[in-house]
């Protein structure tokens, strides 16, 4: 971790100061809060400050995750320490010009870890323990200022749900997000709804669109293997009829085989939630 700076210093040139400072630089780079990239760090750091923590020094860019929240907790009968977060963004207002607001999607992109000393490592997973959602609200452009905090909603959900339920799902849509059934939170709530979701290991019980779409799912499937059967009935006594004894229907053959195909749950779940 750097050296955190004030802003007073000098930016100079030739051993004499060019008549700006840091500050300046900051000012000019940083000051519009609806940029993709400042939005980002900026979240990161009403997060780190709603959870108390130390925000003396400077934020670690390369990490596998964002933020180390120190906090004991079990974890699959294993007792850790910290609770690993991932802060993720979104806002309706861009900071260019827009004929309508932004749909809301968040990356929940899988990756490697990265190190130093040894570069990308390991397996391509979600690296953290939670995620946190953080959405600008506001949609006024003379009224938004990402400084007012009121205007922030903020979505929390352990990380083994996106696991579950999106599997290496890239993005996440707002309503799909939603049907995963996150702790949504203000401000000053943060800190409370991390502790009640990592100490649970759920955020709160499965909602009803994952069970609906589940079981769709499964009668979608079921319904192909009772067609399926009864085509192989209805070509098996014709067979018997002509005192034909050759190769089995393709469904008696392939029907473990059908099922396994019927699909991964998980690229689906967005499309029928969002």
């Amino acid at each position: 971790m750097g050296k955190q700076r004030t802003g007073d210093e000098h930016i100079s040139f030739d051993g004499m100061p060019i008549g700006h400072l840091l500050g300046d630089y900051w000012a000019w780079n940083s000051s519009d809060l609806l940029i993709n990239t400042e939005r980002g760090s900026f979240s990161e750091f009403i997060v780190s400050a709603a959870l108390d923590l130390d925000l003396s020094g400077t934020r670690v860019d390369w990490g596998p995750y964002d933020i180390p929240f120190p906090f004991r907790w079990s974890c699959g009968g294993e007792i850790r320490d910290t609770v690993r977060i991932e802060v993720k963004s979104a806002a309706y207002l861009q900071s260019w010009e827009q004929d309508k607001p932004s749909n809301i999607v968040f990356s929940i992109r899988p990756a490697r870890a990265w190190d130093p000393k040894l570069g990308y490592y390991g397996e391509t997973k979600r690296q953290s323990d939670l995620y946190v959602f953080c959405l600008y609200t506001q949609t006024d452009r003379d009224r938004a200022d990402p400084l007012v905090l009121d205007d922030w909603d903020f979505y929390i959900l352990p990380t083994g749900r996106l696991d579950d339920c999106c599997g290496g799902q890239k993005t996440i849509s707002l309503n799909s997000l939603l049907a995963l059934g996150p702790v949504k939170a203000d401000y000053g709530g943060i800190k409370d709804a991390v502790i009640h979701c990592i100490q649970g290991g759920e955020c709160t019980p499965p909602p009803p669109v994952i069970l609906h779409n589940i079981c769709i799912f499964v009668l979608s499937i079921i319904t192909k293997q009772l067609r399926g059967l009864g085509a192989a009935s209805a070509v098996k006594g014709e067979s018997h009829e002509q005192g034909n004894s050759g190769a089995k229907p393709e469904e008696e053959r392939g029907g473990s085989h059908q099922l396994h195909q019927g699909g991964d749950l998980h690229p689906g779940i967005d499309s029928l939630a969002g």
